[in-house]
């Protein structure tokens, strides 16, 4: 499936070809280098990453589901308020989720743009429109997502992953309990493997602590 042409923006969730591939691509340390390791998307300091690790990230691409919001739930007020700090910090943002959108962005429209009609994540397609949308070349951008299954595929483009432990799943999602727990054991076992990758490294990811 080479294009996509929908008038009307779609759910890019449920499992691929290429989710499938990425689960066996995780396996190699390569693609699971973490610029950073945070308790949560309001930790994430962009000028004292960029003076820690002499970076010049100027622009963000933001999942949705587990980092700024819970599960096909309402982005946390925590979140748009730090949305709007890293804005008057003139730190270009998109969002890239595989949820279609809705109304919960109405509250960060002014600040970040909302993707749509984009390839789903871990797609390199996707994450090359979002580096078109931000106008900014891979080494000024960052990827803030909560996991490496979906949000990892922009490491492969050589843009720095920045990893939020995840927010956790609304009651009102029991419906699909099932499901969700499964895709939660996975991307758990894979955060421990990205974790086992990390020993490896000379340089470790940053932590919350490292940028208070």
């Amino acid at each position: 499936m080479s294009k996509m042409h929908f008038k009307e923006d779609f759910s890019r969730e449920g499992l691929s070809i290429l989710k499938i591939i990425q689960l066996i691509r995780l396996f190699f340390p390569h693609n699971t280098r973490t610029l950073a390791r945070l308790d949560k998307f309001s930790d994430l300091n962009l000028q004292k990453i960029n003076k820690l690790r002499d970076l010049k990230i100027k622009g963000l691409i933001i999942d949705a589901d587990d980092c700024i919001a819970f599960n096909h739930g309402e982005i946390l007020p925590e979140n748009i308020q730090h949305i709007k700090t890293l804005h008057e910090q003139n730190v270009k943002m998109v969002i890239y989720s595989n949820m279609k959108k809705n109304k919960r962005y109405e509250a960060i429209e002014e600040y970040a743009k909302v993707l749509t009609h984009i390839f789903p994540k871990p797609s390199k397609k996707g994450f090359k429109k979002a580096l078109r949308e931000l106008d900014l070349p891979a080494k000024n951008v960052a990827m803030v997502g909560d996991n490496y299954i979906t949000d990892g595929g922009a490491i492969r483009l050589k843009i720095p992953f920045i990893k939020i432990n995840p927010i956790g799943i609304t009651k009102g999602n029991i419906i699909f309990g099932g499901a969700l727990k499964l895709y939660g054991y996975l991307r758990e076992f894979y955060d421990r493997i990205s974790r086992s990758h990390d020993k490896l490294r000379k340089i470790k990811p940053l932590t919350s602590k490292d940028l208070k």
